[in-house]
């Protein structure tokens, strides 16, 4: 695992201001936010990328035949879950995958359960897509979420489909087995069909251990549309490849066709390729990075209760994003984005995007050098101190 200086290479986190100058305030922050990593891919994923590359020719093609038996045997490792070749569709990316659910399951104006704080492009594949909101709060009690569930069984009555994610972003839980097995029953309950998000799982911290919902029974798997990527596992989210994992022959031919009538049935070479060398050969690599970012969060943690009390890190389980409680500051939103745009010259995503229960919050990604996060954590102590 290295560190990559990434200035100059077209990213949306380092060089966001040639993308969109309005992203933050000053130009010259240290960008902690979006959700890639600063290091360099595993070698075997750059070796097998250099050798196709160095053929020469980029015509049509199809998937490498062992890219799903190796997407198999890394759920078995990873997970202990057992799936069958069939169950898989190759996708262009999580968030398309989701919209198409979306519009595949439901029908506008129908309800759609998610919980907040969350990734934002839930609520806006939501509205994009002409349904409706329906939201369960997490609660924060002892710097950690719970899921409310008397009221998710409220909201799951109404509802035509809940998108879960698990792990979740931005605040680091990995639901436990009673937990899903809790949400997946009422889902069950009430026929409210279950898209799970899970790019994150294999983001799990060591003493936690992430469950793919559709691994808890046959009953739930028949539910369940499963959407994960190697993107956040081993840092090639630019090649956008991803995959739904449908056991359901009915959900799945029904997403089957949409991809056909799409024209979306071939995938980028160098997705593919990178995809195949990272799920066959990538073990390593993610334990030594699993293992610095871990490092990283216990860092955090440790300084800022250390050194801005004031300021709360909220107990994750897993991910490289740390969600941050700025509350006691008593600042509005926008004071809270001046402060550390302004001030303190940091680069976070504004707590509110994820939901109003995200106001006085923040999300700061840690997967970057310990220079990096030790900078960031010190920018903002001064800051805060008015120094």
């Amino acid at each position: 695992m290295k560190y990559i200086d990434r200035k100059n290479t077209d990213s949306i986190k380092w060089d966001w201001y040639e993308w969109n100058k309005h992203i933050f305030i000053e130009k010259d922050v240290l960008p902690m936010w979006v959700a890639d990593m600063d290091f360099e891919a595993p070698k075997e994923v750059i070796h097998a990328l250099k050798k196709r590359i160095e053929h020469g020719v980029y015509g049509y093609t199809f998937e490498p035949v062992d890219l799903k038996d190796n997407i198999i045997n890394w759920l078995k490792y990873k997970h202990n879950w057992e799936i069958k070749k069939d169950w898989l569709l190759s996708m262009h990316g999580v968030i398309p995958a989701l919209n198409f659910s979306i519009q595949l399951y439901t029908n506008p104006g129908d309800n759609i359960l998610i919980q907040t704080p969350v990734y934002p492009p839930f609520m806006s594949s939501i509205k994009n897509n002409n349904r409706k909101l329906l939201i369960n709060e997490l609660k924060l009690e002892n710097n950690h979420y719970e899921i409310d569930f008397d009221d998710f069984e409220r909201k799951a009555k109404e509802a035509k489909m809940f998108i879960l994610c698990s792990p979740h972003n931005p605040i680091g839980r990995v639901w436990k087995k009673n937990e899903l097995e809790k949400m997946a029953k009422i889902c069950l309950k009430n026929d409210v069909l279950i898209v799970s998000d899970e790019i994150h799982a294999d983001l799990a911290f060591s003493n936690s251990t992430h469950i793919p919902i559709a691994a808890l029974s046959e009953e739930i798997a028949d539910n369940t549309i499963t959407l994960m990527a190697p993107s956040k596992t081993f840092n090639i989210a630019g090649f956008h490849y991803a995959f739904a994992v449908i056991k359901n022959i009915k959900l799945k031919n029904k997403f089957k066709n949409w991809i056909k009538q799409s024209g979306l049935f071939l995938h980028n070479i160098a997705g593919l390729v990178a995809a195949n060398a990272a799920y066959k050969y990538g073990k390593n690599w993610l334990i030594e990075t699993m293992e610095y970012i871990e490092e990283n969060y216990k860092f955090v943690r440790e300084y800022f209760e250390k050194n801005i009390p004031e300021v709360r890190v909220i107990k994750s389980e897993g991910t490289f994003l740390v969600w941050l409680d700025f509350r006691k500051l008593n600042l509005s939103q926008d004071e809270l984005k001046d402060l550390l745009e302004k001030k303190a010259k940091i680069g976070l995503n504004n707590g509110i995007t994820f939901g109003t229960n995200g106001e006085g919050f923040m999300r700061m990604n840690i997967a970057t050098s310990r220079d990096n996060i030790i900078e960031a954590c010190r920018r903002i102590e001064k800051a805060i101190k008015g120094e």
